[in-house]
């Protein structure tokens, strides 16, 4: 049963300094040009770094390959030594190396820029508008959990996520406080089933 949801966190596409791609449009293009030489680190299948590369790929029919990890430390310290070529990740985790120039940010998805990046455009503004997608966190309560336990749980969260310490932590960690209501998360799930399970399909994409 869902409740409300907690956090969104936008998801930044990074590369290692190497790559000669200076902007999004710019990586596309090498990808277009050199259809399946690129590598990108991903966590572990189905994970939302995954899923957004193979959305990438299938919206915009570009190319590269895709590396696996068992995690996302590895496969985050591989982009950072050049092993791979760029990965998508959760802002909240990226910035740190962002910041001290092991990685270099050409995007972040979402309708705004993060806190934590100003000069680094939306996927929207640098011209991929169809391009979105981000790591949430919500609460949710077993099913059949009455429905003035759900109203109160949703109630009192809201005023948790309301307040401006609670705030400003997660705005520390790269991170927005979304308060919904029952039925504005029921809808939102509605919404990424309806975005992500075609992607997990067409991509045959299958849990280790």
């Amino acid at each position: 049963v869902p409740i409300t949801m907690v956090s969104l966190t936008p998801i930044v596409l990074q590369v290692h300094p190497s790559v000669a791609a200076k902007s999004v449009k710019e990586l596309f293009e090498l990808a277009r040009k050199d259809a399946g030489k690129l590598t990108m680190s991903s966590p572990g299948p189905g994970t939302t770094n995954h899923l957004m590369s193979e959305l990438i790929q299938d919206k915009l029919n570009l190319k590269w390959v895709t590396v696996q990890y068992k995690g996302n430390a590895p496969a985050t310290n591989d982009l950072i030594a050049g092993h791979v070529n760029f990965n998508f990740d959760q802002v909240s985790v990226a910035l740190p190396f962002i910041q001290d120039g092991r990685t270099r940010a050409l995007a972040v998805t979402g309708s705004k820029r993060a806190a934590g990046l100003p000069d680094v455009p939306t996927f929207a503004e640098a011209g991929f508008a169809e391009i979105d997608g981000s790591t949430f966190t919500g609460l949710m309560a077993p099913a059949k959990t009455p429905q003035a336990i759900v109203a109160r749980l949703n109630a009192e969260m809201g005023k948790i996520l309301a307040d401006p310490g609670v705030k400003a932590k997660f705005q520390a960690l790269g991170a927005e406080t979304v308060p919904m209501t029952v039925e504005a998360f029921t809808k939102y799930l509605e919404k990424e089933d309806a975005t992500w399970i075609p992607v997990i399909r067409k991509a045959n994409v299958k849990s280790q």
